[in-house]
């Protein structure tokens, strides 16, 4: 039960990026129940669309900047171990959005490519603040590289788990979770409504008529909104360790959203409170206490250095993605299993 990853480029040709070192585990050498119905479906072949159980298993994928290429890895992994046809949907918050919707479309390693890409003053680049432009440019993202370098795959949507990605409107402070996406470019324009913050790369987006900021501003690791819309099990992909906590934020913070967008400064301020509840209740359900969901949540360990938000060190940001591939291989194939190694 070896996969492979098959990312599908612009001009439609697949070619394999990584190859598994061993076998899958098998269901019965697992006591996870989020990970072994997932190893039991791929086992039987199971697809979206065409079950044998009434499961609802859903992926949710965390963000953080340039920190996900960390939950990038993870999805990079799944897909090469043939474990996304097993989900029934992609749940995906700011960046973790960007990588649900590359891996709802078998396209994972494209979506891990993309932070590699945009490490760099074209992408991230403070002076801008200066000339009065937003410090992250997700034009060059958006409208350069996935519009016309790396569009996502029709035929990998049609056929993969249905994606859904997490915005907030800051009119009424409340959380969207922008569904029944059809279209690629409908699909990017969710992404990059989840992707907004005011303070770093201009204006709200408009989404279906409506200003939307990033998802992230009321839930980070979207395995809540998940749970809410019926799901059974859930996978949550952590960009950050289990147990990391938000500090609050800075005044300079505070007054620099203001200036933004003043509608988005109290649920600045009130972030870390839920983030820090939701990374909590997570790291409850993910010992699989009686009586509550099976939730499964993957991390890379406490002592890894991880890029900041806004890194542009390639280097870096390579070792995250591996970090990433390597915490799902060692949960998929057991313990001391090795990372994925791209295919001769």
């Amino acid at each position: 039960m070896t996969g492979h990853v098959r990312p599908i480029g612009a001009q439609g040709a697949a070619s394999g990026w990584a190859e598994l070192r061993r076998p899958l585990r098998h269901p019965s050498e697992t006591d996870d129940p989020v990970l072994r119905v997932l190893l039991e479906r791929a086992a039987a072949g199971s697809r979206p669309g065409d079950r044998r159980d009434r499961h609802l298993v859903c992926l949710a994928v965390e963000g953080g900047g340039m920190r996900g290429s960390v939950s990038a890895g993870m999805c990079v992994a799944l897909e090469g171990a043939g474990l996304i046809p097993a989900f029934d949907r992609i749940y995906g918050c700011s960046a973790g959005a960007l990588n649900g919707a590359f891996t709802a479309a078998a396209q994972a390693w494209l979506g891990a490519t993309t932070y590699e890409e945009s490490a760099s003053r074209r992408f991230i680049d403070a002076r801008q603040l200066v000339r009065g432009r937003p410090l992250v440019d997700l034009e060059l993202v958006f409208d350069e590289l996935l519009a016309r370098k790396w569009p996502l795959c029709c035929a990998g949507l049609a056929n993969g788990p249905d994606f859904r990605a997490l915005a907030v409107s800051p009119r009424s402070g409340e959380l969207r979770v922008l569904s029944d996406l059809r279209k690629p470019d409908e699909i990017l324009k969710a992404v990059r409504a989840s992707c907004s913050v005011p303070l770093l790369n201009g204006a709200p987006q408009q989404f279906r008529g409506e200003p939307l900021v990033d998802g992230g501003f009321l839930e980070s690791v979207p395995y809540r909104s998940a749970l809410s819309e019926g799901a059974t099990h859930v996978l949550a992909l952590r960009s950050r360790d289990v147990s990391y906590r938000l500090p609050p934020y800075r005044r300079l913070a505070e007054l620099a959203m203001r200036l933004a967008s003043s509608e988005l400064v109290s649920l600045l301020r009130t972030r870390p409170q839920r983030y820090n509840r939701d990374a909590q209740e997570l790291e409850r359900l993910a010992s699989h206490p009686p009586g509550s969901p099976p939730v499964t949540q993957v991390a890379v360990a406490r002592d890894r250095r991880l890029v900041e938000h806004l890194a542009t060190d390639v280097t870096q940001i390579r070792d995250c993605i591996q970090l990433g591939e390597t915490a799902i291989a060692s949960l998929v194939l057991g313990d001391g299993a090795e990372h994925l190694e791209p295919a001769a």
